[in-house]
């Protein structure tokens, strides 16, 4: 999660109120943020990542100020009407398809609040961009350009300009290969044949995104206004991204400026700080938190949060900040109005049904494994869930298929969930090459198949895998544990019978059937897939289902 470096005495001024930094630290976290560090001058602070509008000490102000009941309610905003046009050509299709505009106008900068501004930029890029991927923000100085501004695509040696923080012109190709933002982002355009930019009217560069803004436009302590530019693949995310940046400049005091965006297709006005609109039950607010709040104390606790609350009677109409990219449902306002109420409010109670629990067959057989594979001499690993395609599928010789995929991923390490256990161990027994052998490590964990059958789409199942490594790793070794476990958890009809799993060496690898069906694979691993795992002795490994354990038991 991002840490947020906030100037106290910043934070102070702006929350308009008299606190001492000690009862700041205090209130602070009442919104859900830890605290990382103090140095006297500066806080550092821990958002959630569905909170993007609290990565910077404006919108920190912003959302305590209407904790506070300083500014209770939806704090509204308003952007003049725009003067200039940024030209939208269809060449940028399918390449980066969209960008949103706007002016700031009144501007008094410093070098902390140029490094806030950047800060927030980049931390905007990670939690709505995914690394740029989906949006880049490029922010600039006006005065050396001349509207209406082009976004457009250039092919990869068609211009030349000079890069932020260079001092001679490159076409966009020596940037990708050069700069080092381009070395950084480069893979995001590198693969087509035209490279997007934005030009103002006498061809000048403003940015290549989403990779480096141009030198022509670089903020400094004399800039007085700024345009600032969003592009991205996503509509809705970059404008929500423009709105968060937008709204904190706004509460530095400075002005918002429209810009007319001009599709082939159409024309938008960027930013729009209108409100959404989004209805709320007070049945379902106490239901889903078990108080008996009625609408008043309901309208009272989203103020606090810094919603506007029409009263209809039993349904709110809540009107939500265009800053607020985190609301999707009736259950996300229900979490605010239990923040507005605070948690140290809720009371325990006994519920109403006495009942008593007991550990489910499953878990009570996984704390069974636990318990035997350390008495085999094994070592308990775990993995995340989140892998990718290389790692469990090419590297493994086995074939893409089956598995849930990411659809906004973070890196691109983690781009699906993980359909099988054994890339896992096979990755830590290579982060542990340099200690010495025998290593024999094992994993009790979930993977998720995509099932036709299933509501969602996709079904978790629970698995066993386990993998040895030394000079005479071997298929004996690794049956003689499978027979161990199936024999110390009372398993007594089974079937072992030849399998073609390509990750194992033909002819040293088996299946395991249980009342008929396949219940598990082991073997000695292929040597491919060792090299492509960098491990250099045999490695002999088994992935049980654990779940068609649990009916014999």
């Amino acid at each position: 999660m991002p840490v947020i470096k906030v100037n106290m005495a910043e934070l102070r001024r702006m929350l308009r109120v008299e606190m001492s930094d000690v009862e700041l630290m205090e209130k602070l976290p009442l919104l859900g943020c830890d605290i990382e560090g103090y140095d006297g001058e500066h806080l550092y602070v821990e958002y959630f990542p569905n909170r993007p509008d609290l990565y910077s000490v404006e919108g920190i102000a912003r959302a305590y100020r209407a904790f506070f009941g300083v500014e209770p309610g939806l704090k509204e905003y308003t952007a003049e009407e725009a003067r200039n046009q940024l030209l939208v050509d269809g060449s940028v299709a399918g390449i980066r398809d969209y960008v949103v505009a706007c002016e700031v106008e009144g501007v008094r900068l410093t070098d902390e609040l140029i490094a806030e501004l950047m800060e927030l930029q980049e931390k905007l890029h990670w939690a709505l961009g995914r690394d740029r991927r989906k949006v880049s923000i490029g922010v600039h100085d006006p005065a050396r350009v001349t509207p209406p501004y082009r976004y457009t695509t250039v092919a990869p040696d068609e211009i030349r300009f000079v890069p932020l923080g260079y001092g001679e012109e490159m076409t966009p190709r020596e940037i990708l290969q050069e700069h080092p933002k381009g070395v950084e982002y480069g893979h995001i355009i590198s693969s087509f044949d035209r490279y997007p930019v934005i030009l103002d009217s006498r061809g000048r560069v403003l940015s290549l995104p989403p990779i480096i803004n141009g030198e022509l436009t670089r903020v400094t302590e004399a800039t007085r206004s700024f345009f600032i530019d969003v592009t991205g693949t996503d509509l809705t995310l970059i404008s929500q991204a423009l709105n968060i940046l937008a709204t904190a400049l706004a509460e530095r005091g400075f002005t918002v400026r429209q810009v007319e965006v001009r599709y082939p297709e159409r024309s938008l006005l960027t930013p729009d700080f209108s409100p959404g609109v989004r209805r709320l039950r007070v049945e379902y607010v106490n239901r889903m938190l078990g108080l008996s709040l009625d609408a008043e104390e309901v309208r009272a606790c989203l103020e606090r949060m810094g919603f506007g609350v029409r009263d209809e009677g039993e349904e709110l109409e809540v009107l939500v900040p265009c800053y607020r990219c985190d609301i999707f449902h009736e259950i996300d306002l229900v979490e605010d109005v239990a923040i507005g109420y605070g948690y140290g409010n809720f009371s325990s109670r006994m519920p109403a049904v006495p009942t008593v629990g007991e550990k489910l067959p499953l878990e009570e057989l996984g704390e069974k494994l636990r318990m035997l594979l350390p008495g085999y001499g094994f070592t308990e690993v775990m993995n995340l869930m989140l892998t990718n395609e290389a790692e469990s599928f090419s590297w493994m010789r086995r074939t893409p298929g089956g598995a849930v995929r990411i659809k906004n991923p973070i890196s691109e390490e983690h781009t699906l969930v993980r359909t099988s256990l054994l890339p896992g161990l096979l990755r830590t027994l290579r982060l542990n090459r340099h200690h010495e052998l025998p290593q024999r490590i094992f994993e009790l964990g979930d993977v998720v198949l995509l099932s036709g059958e299933a509501e969602v789409g996709a079904v978790r199942r629970r698995r066993l895998a386990a993998a040895s490594i030394h000079d005479r790793a071997s298929f004996t070794e690794i049956k003689a544990l499978v027979q161990g476990i199936l024999r110390d958890l009372g398993v007594e009809e089974y079937e072992v019978v030849p399998s073609e799993d390509p990750a194992f060496i033909p002819g040293r690898c088996a299946a395991l059937r249980i009342s008929g069906t396949g219940a598990g694979v082991f073997g000695e691993v292929h040597p491919e897939v060792l090299e492509n795992f960098q491990l250099e002795y045999p490695v002999a490994a088994l992935e049980l289902d654990v779940e068609p354990l649990v009916q014999l038991r």
